[in-house]
């Protein structure tokens, strides 16, 4: 999504001189470097926050980057890093995610999960390795792709070691399906764009620390 702000930069510079007009590049770039910025942090991990349960991982709050703009080219640029993209972009612009492997492994109403709603890789590493416990595939007695996924016994006792009952803790799916959740292009635009502290009142700050500097040269 690209965001332009020349209509906000023409109401502010009309009435400038030509040699004063030489200073507005300068001001630009740092107007696009301090939205920029202000969205990175504290806009977009705050909007994270606010969007998934729990609040967003710290992980995720730190995959967010600026490359900043330059007088020779008055483009900033806000983005999530690679790693964080990787499922991020699910989040973002919806859409279908497919396995990398055999499966999708997804929660059920009893799996275990941490404070963020994920499964924790301490987690992950029972459900795989622990044997006596879990068990992968679907239950005898059971039949239908619904039923494929990871299994745990428990009402263990020492007469019944392997445990009296079972219930799925994970589920097998060969794909999952994602609706747009975090509105990263409308946070940035609400930085942007704000009425208090966006654009508009940034670039006059700027502008003017620009043509102060220019009088001292």
């Amino acid at each position: 999504m690209n965001i332009n702000i020349a209509s906000n930069i023409s109401s502010v510079t009309r009435f400038l001189s030509d040699v004063q007009k030489k200073q507005i590049p300068f001001a630009i770039a740092n107007t696009l470097n301090d939205l920029a910025f202000k969205a990175r942090k504290p806009a977009l991990p705050d909007a994270a926050d606010k969007t998934f349960q729990g609040g967003a991982t710290p992980f995720t709050k730190r995959g967010f980057f600026v490359k900043k703009a330059r007088k020779t080219n008055l483009v900033a640029e806000v983005f999530i890093g690679d790693k964080q993209m990787d499922y991020m972009k699910f989040q973002v612009r919806g859409g279908t995610r497919f396995p990398k492997r055999k499966a999708l492994m997804i929660s059920t109403d009893a799996t275990k999960l941490n404070k963020y709603g994920n499964i924790t890789p301490a987690t992950y590493a029972k459900l795989i390795n622990d044997r006596t416990k879990y068990f992968a595939g679907i239950p005898k007695g059971k039949t239908g792709a619904q039923f494929e996924g990871i299994w745990e016994r428990y009402g263990r006792s020492r007469r019944n070691s392997g445990g009296q009952r079972i219930r799925m803790v994970a589920r097998y799916v060969d794909k999952a399906q994602y609706r747009p959740l975090f509105p990263f292009g409308d946070t940035v635009k609400g930085v942007v764009f704000a009425q208090t502290g966006g654009v508009t009142d940034i670039f006059r700050k700027r502008l003017n620390q620009a043509l102060r500097t220019a009088k001292r040269k």
